[in-house]
Formats: C-alpha cells, structure tokens, sequence
C-alpha cells in the first residue's frame, strides 16, 4: 500500500512537472491579420500618393492588391506597417480594400475631390463692336474685322485690322493709334503713316521689334521697322515661287512667325505649303507639295489643307492650324511633319488630342507652360492641348458677345491670339470688331 501511495504522488509529481514545462515553453500567440488603421490623406484627387498604415502588410510591392472603391491602385513602397500608392483616377468615393498574405480586407472610405479647375474671365480688350476706324482709349476705339494680334516684348499690342488695311497699336495703358498704313487698300512702302497695304491678315513680332505682317491680297511679306520704315520683304504677284525677294510668289500669305535664327515663317494659305523667308529675303519651302491633303511625312511629302494660322514652341517646332484638316499640325526643326491634335474630321470634341474633334482652327499659340492655344473659328471657342495630349475648352459657349466667365462667355468668329508675359490671353475677334481678353482668376 506505501509502494503505491508512494507511485501514485510521483506520477501526479512528474505529471505536473511536464505540465508547467509544456506552459513554460510554448511561444506566445501573435495574430497575422491584415488590418488598415489609417490613410494620409483620406481625402483628394486622383493620381496622388496616399499612405495606407496598418500592420501585416507583404513587405514586397507585387504582395499587395490594393482597391480603391474596387479600382485597382498603383502599390509604390511596401513594408509590414504601411504602403504608400498612387490613387486611381475617377474611382470615386468608397472604402480602400486591401489582398495581401491570402486576406482580403476593408479599410476606411477614400473620399474623391475634383482638382482644381482653373477659371477665367473674358472681358473686352478694346473696340465697342462697330466697325470703324477710330483711335484714343480702347473702350471707345474702333476697329473693322481685325485678323491678327501680336504682343511685344513690352506688352503693346499690335493688331492687323484687316479691312482697314492697317496696323493698329494698343499701348500698355490702353489707348488705340494706327501704326502703319493710312487706311485705304493698295501698295506702297516707305514710312508707316503713308505706306499701304491690302487686307493685312496676321503678323509677329521679332526680338529686335520689327514686325512681320502677312499682306494677304498683296501676296507679299511686309516689314515695319521700329523707327516706322515699311518695306518688303519677299513676294511679288500671286503664284507660287521660291527665290530671292521679288523672284519669290505667295498665293495666299495669312499668317507668319519669327524663329530665333529670325527666319519667318509663313502659312501659305491656298498654297497649302508652310514657306520660310530669312532675314535676306529667301524664301523656301518648308513643308507640303502644294495639293490639298492630310499626309504626315517629311518636307514637301506632307499634304497640309489651308494652313491658316501658326507659331513656334520653345523647342523650334512650327505648330500649325491646318484649318480645312480640322487639325493642329507640327513640323520639327528636321521637317517632320505629324499631327498633334485633331481626328481629321470637323466637330467639337475635348479629350484625348487625336480623337478630339476641332472644327477651322484659324490662329495658334503657344503658352509659357508649353500648352497649344487655339482660336477655333467654327465653333467659336478658345481650346488649350496640354503638352500631355489633352484638348479642353478654355473659353467660350457658342457664338455671339458676351463677356463673363469663361463658360458662359460668347466668341464670333476668333480669328487670332497671342499671350503676354504675365499669361493673359488675347483674340482678335473679327466679327465683333473687338480685341478680348483672357485672364486667369484662380
């Protein structure tokens, strides 16, 4: 009996014994759930970086899935406590669901802003909308279908009054004065207050101050110096020639532009080619073979139909408003001709460049952040192409006058336009008779 009292208390001893150590040493339990705490910023655009914090993450980028409002979402960094992603585009608001270490699990809600949208407002620049040939303050200033405008390096304004067949200049506080040209159509150089011209389309400006005026129905390039001396340039009767001067022939001269080297350049309208004169008065043809098309290529293998409008970007493209292809052309310091924005078809139509529909794009400019301006006469509207492709509609409704914000303000006919270097926007606008103005509000 005290052998077996004696056997069972070491049993019931060794028993325990085992038990305490099993206690002793086994590892203490951690959960190995996925789970969100926070997001920074819980709130925002598309297309920026939120940080997602939480615990049990994947520690590589591929591990993790991560949703917003059940649009996948771009992982950039990954750790165990946090990941940083790029939100989704026009997902809209919903909760952020993350899928990593085969867990799917619900966070907090994502809510989406709009951007800001950059505003404007159009107001009137100078003219009172009667066609006329009247200076002193641009409010009561007069002007009879002005074409073209060009802003110096001083922030004058300078504007071909085509039916006036002058050149009318805005001074920086705003008062009207003729420039060049005494007012009755025809021919004749020397200085500006007696020299004429004939139905003046648009000019440009050069870094030395000469302006560069295409004389549409004289078919020439003119030249105002600044000390008032107009001569010309190249050109001679209609046709169409390249040469020296007078050997040189435009059909139909609309638009020109100075490049650094100052060579102008000129959209030779019914001629359907873009020609450049330099500074001694040569001109060559840049691009098109002079038949009406829509054919990209090099040089004269390129088709353009009526070219109407043109600058140069900062990189010394030749940007065109290829007006009867409904499209914005470009023309590389090598020759390259492609199309930048426009389906080929006329309409009206934001987005993506080459599916968006333009329809007589007339004038062409270029912005201090590198967006395309573009007064589009048909649909009487001001549209931007950013340098990432994208056409939108800066300013104007439908066709009419109305100064206001940007939406609901009325165009008729915008011909032309030119920036200044605080970024202000201005259009000659040809059937209102007005010079307008565009001004960022926020």
């Amino acid at each position: 009996m005290k052998r077996l009292i004696t056997h069972l208390l070491y049993t019931s001893l060794f028993i325990t014994v085992i038990t305490a150590c099993k206690k002793d040493t086994k590892a203490p339990v951690v959960s190995s759930d996925v789970h969100i705490t926070s997001l920074w910023p819980s709130s925002g655009s598309g297309s920026i970086i939120v940080t997602i914090n939480g615990k049990n993450f994947d520690n590589t980028v591929t591990g993790n899935v991560v949703k917003f409002n059940g649009v996948n979402a771009v992982v950039i960094e990954a750790s165990a406590t946090q990941l940083q992603v790029v939100s989704p585009e026009n997902a809209g608001t919903g909760k952020v669901t993350i899928i990593a270490n085969n867990q799917t699990v619900e966070g907090p809600v994502y809510t989406y802003r709009e951007a800001p949208v950059a505003e404007y407002i159009v107001s009137t620049y100078a003219g009172d909308g009667t066609a006329g040939l009247v200076n002193g303050p641009a409010a009561s200033a007069e002007f009879r279908n002005p074409e073209g405008v060009a802003v110096d390096a001083n922030g004058n304004i300078f504007v071909a009054d085509r039916q006036n067949s002058v050149i009318r200049k805005i001074s920086v506080d705003g008062v009207v004065s003729t420039y060049a040209g005494d007012g009755t159509a025809g021919y004749a150089d020397g200085p500006a207050a007696t020299a004429k011209f004939n139905l003046p389309w648009k000019l440009a400006i050069d870094a030395q101050g000469n302006i560069f005026v295409a004389d549409r129905d004289n078919f020439k390039i003119r030249k105002i110096s600044p000390d008032g001396i107009v001569s010309t340039l190249a050109g001679s009767t209609a046709g169409y020639a390249d040469g020296s001067g007078a050997a040189a022939k435009f059909m139909q001269p609309l638009d020109v532009a100075v490049d650094a080297q100052g060579n102008v350049i000129v959209a030779d309208n019914t001629g359907h080619r873009i020609r450049k004169v330099t500074p001694d008065g040569t001109v060559s043809t840049i691009a098109g073979d002079g038949t009406a098309g829509l054919v990209n290529g090099t040089g004269t293998a390129a088709k353009f139909k009526n070219p109407s409008g043109l600058t140069i970007d900062a990189s010394g493209n030749i940007l065109v408003a290829d007006r009867l292809n409904h499209c914005i052309r470009k023309i590389t310091p090598a020759g390259v001709v492609s199309t930048v924005a426009g389906s080929g078809t006329s309409g009206l139509l934001d987005g993506d460049a080459l599916t968006a529909k333009f329809a007589d794009p007339y004038g062409v400019a270029v912005d201090a952040n590198g967006n395309i301006l573009v007064a589009e006469l048909t649909n009487a509207r001001i549209r931007k192409i950013t340098p990432n492709g994208i056409v939108s509609t800066l300013a104007g409704s439908s066709a009419g006058f109305a100064d206001g914000l940007s939406t609901t303000a009325k165009f008729n006919q915008p011909t032309d336009l030119d920036t200044d270097a605080e970024g202000n926007i201005y259009v000659a606008e040809v059937t209102n008779h007005r010079i307008r103005k565009i001004r960022l509000i926020k």
